[in-house]
């Protein structure tokens, strides 16, 4: 599976992060999807900067988004069903793909 097919797959929500006070509205919508859409059907796409101060940022944003994710899920009694894959979607933007697994599965057939 190269890049060219994550940047491609259909997601339902797209979000780009690029600031740490963007995180908590994004995970409140993150969490309501993800109840609606348990089903099998659940797929996100976040975007964050490939381009800042450093790298250092970058990876720390990611941690953050991710640490809120989980903190979320638990709060909202959720059970975590997800798979998530980690790529350059652009010039100027990591993209990381959140999915239920089932979907996970249609990327990897039919891609």
């Amino acid at each position: 599976m190269n890049s060219s097919q994550l940047v491609n797959f259909p997601v339902r929500l797209t979000c780009k992060i690029s600031d740490v006070s963007e995180i908590k509205p994004m995970i409140d919508e993150f969490i309501y999807h993800y109840k609606k859409f348990q089903s099998g059907e659940f797929s996100w796409r976040i975007l964050l900067p490939r381009h800042s101060k450093s790298d250092h940022d970058i990876k720390r944003l990611g941690a953050a988004i991710y640490g809120e994710l989980m903190i979320s899920l638990k709060k909202n009694k959720l059970i975590v069903n997800l798979r998530d894959l980690r790529y350059i979607h652009d010039d100027d933007n990591y993209g990381w793909l959140l999915l239920n697994p089932k979907m996970a599965e249609k990327l990897e057939k039919n891609y």
